[in-house]
């Protein structure tokens, strides 16, 4: 065997490797998770207090309930290392129309999710909502809100209003990869394609397209890349034409 040959032999026996590692892993926090949240001595009461204390009202598109869930160390010691959100409530400029976007993101936990998340972290899901509407005074007129207490799994939600839409949205990221995304009840498979971008229609009706990024997102890269994604003709003739809004 050959040099070259052998180097390549070695990366992928490393990769078979790393695969068969995580995914070992994923399995046992799994059911560990599976387990604790079925205990009720296992329950962290003394979080789900403090929630109750500061439960807002105004989620959406879903309630936001509070349950007592595992404290996430006890599912795995030092595992949990955050989420995160990214954004413009003002809108991406558009020649003379404003691009709303939203992008959930998870932090890089290791073992958990080190298969999926490179670097330091991994947007998962991006929304980018055409609209005519900025509350500039009460702030009404988009929201998003991450939460981590499914840990390993998280969840994000939200929603942007325009003048004749309300465009809610959640999306999810799972250990074993299955993401998926509702948008006013239509389903995007993620791993398809985690970049959703949503035209409002004037006749009441909504135009969708799902795209697919060859490398992943971060933290750093989200907001440039999106300002130049929306500049490329077909994404510009996308949400700006005579039947958008």
């Amino acid at each position: 065997m050959n040099s070259k040959l052998y180097t390549i032999f070695l990366l992928l026996l490393s990769t078979i490797m790393s695969f068969a590692q995580s995914h070992e892993s994923i399995k046992k926090v799994r059911e560990k998770q599976l387990n604790l949240q079925n205990k009720t001595e296992s329950l962290d009461f003394k979080r789900m207090e403090t929630e109750l204390k500061e439960q807002s009202k105004d989620e959406s598109p879903f309630t936001y309930g509070v349950f007592p869930y595992p404290i996430y160390d006890s599912i795995q010691k030092d595992g949990f290392k955050g989420v995160g959100t990214s954004g413009n409530f003002f809108g991406l400029k558009l020649q003379d129309k404003r691009i709303v976007f939203t992008s959930f993101i998870e932090k890089n936990w290791g073992n958990i999710n080190s298969h999926k998340v490179k670097g330091k972290d991994r947007v998962f899901f991006s929304v980018l909502v055409l609209t005519d509407f900025i509350d500039d005074k009460k702030y009404s007129s988009s929201k998003m809100h991450i939460v981590s207490r499914n840990f390993p799994d998280v969840i994000g939600q939200g929603f942007v209003k325009t003048s004749l839409h309300k465009i809610d949205f959640s999306a999810f990221t799972t250990p074993e990869g299955d993401d998926f995304a509702i948008i006013n009840m239509k389903l995007y498979h993620l791993k398809y394609g985690n970049i959703i971008l949503i035209a409002p229609q004037k006749d009441g009706s909504l135009r969708s397209m799902q795209l697919k990024n060859e490398a992943d997102l971060s933290t750093e890269t989200i907001n440039p890349f999106l300002q130049e994604l929306i500049k490329k003709p077909e994404i510009t003739a996308f949400f700006i034409n005579k039947d958008s809004i």
